[in-house]
């Protein structure tokens, strides 16, 4: 699957709840793909590749199920607080997932049922984690980080080819065993990466702002006074971390929500779309709106009800 257009990427990613992604730059190109095979339903390989200059996702990982993500970048990624790359395998379940990628990633992601994930592997480390939400960031060797890709891409690329369909196959087997050395590496390493001070203000800032989309009155203020932080600190944190002011962070991602309104409910009023991300003056909202996507509000719901007619 390819789009060109962050909402429709957004859903064609079945491994998350909620899944959303915010353009965090200006009139910024986008193109996203996606490759995947799920097994017997209860596993799903997937690749995806995304360039774009600033992208933000947030979404929530089910608490029946455990993704294990490998992302590769040019510049390290954000990830719920952490920077990470192709080092680290971030795994998880029932946690909101929280990334930011500055340059064109590419994300190699195992998810698995649960149930499954205890069947099919030593979890000794992760025991008592059956009903928990949890999440671990473990770097393993490179042997082993170079052998999970490989496999991975090996057995999307059979898939593909309509080669080794059978539930396991060899390459899926090779990469079973690759989260095996996964598992049994965090056992002996304990290595706990801990988040920056101005990544976990970022952090919690947008989990925040996040809460609060609809309510205009929602600002920057209430930012430092929830997280007893000054102005300037926050000021400080996002303009290491993310490159941006929060206030332009938080009207970025607000435009961004209107827009996958706008998306998703074309029939639906630019008012009640722009009402509903925050924005209470449509004059304005059109402003920023065209500013932001190089269209104009209305333009984006007549090109939709176009391209809906045509097919």
């Amino acid at each position: 699957m390819e789009s060109h257009d962050a909402f429709e990427h957004a859903g064609c990613l079945s491994e998350w709840d909620d899944n959303r992604y915010h353009q965090l730059e200006k009139k910024a190109h986008f193109h996203g793909a996606i490759a995947s095979h799920s097994i017997a339903g209860k596993m799903l390989i997937t690749r995806e590749t995304m360039d774009s200059p600033c992208v933000e996702q947030i979404c929530h990982v089910p608490l029946d199920s455990i993704v294990i993500v490998n992302v590769r970048s040019d510049e390290d990624v954000l990830l719920n607080g952490r920077y990470v790359n192709a080092n680290t395998f971030h795994i998880s379940s029932g946690r909101s997932f929280h990334a930011v990628a500055k340059a064109p990633i590419e994300a190699l992601m195992l998810t698995v049922s649960k149930a499954a994930f205890f069947e099919s592997f030593n979890t000794e480390t992760f025991l008592n984690s059956e009903s928990k939400p949890f999440e671990r960031f473990i770097q393993p060797t490179r042997e082993t980080q170079v052998d999970f890709e490989s496999n991975l891409k090996s057995h999307l690329g059979g898939a593909q080819a309509g080669i080794g369909l059978t539930p396991f196959s060899t390459s899926l087997g090779k990469v079973f065993d690759c989260v095996q050395e996964i598992l049994d590496y965090e056992r002996s390493s304990h290595l706990v990466i801990p988040p920056s001070t101005r990544a976990y203000i970022v952090e919690r800032s947008c989990e925040f702002f996040a809460q609060h989309i609809q309510d205009e009155d929602i600002g920057v203020l209430d930012l430092c006074s929830h997280l007893r932080i000054s102005r300037r600190t926050l000021q400080y944190s996002f303009e290491d971390i993310l490159g941006m002011t929060p206030l332009n962070y938080l009207r970025s991602v607000r435009l961004n929500t209107a827009r996958k309104l706008l998306m998703s409910s074309p029939k639906d009023t630019i008012q009640g779309a722009a009402m509903d991300s925050g924005f209470s003056h449509l004059g304005r909202f059109s402003k920023y709106y065209q500013d932001f996507f190089g269209e104009l509000p209305s333009e984006t719901v007549s090109r939709l009800g176009a391209h809906q007619r045509h097919h």
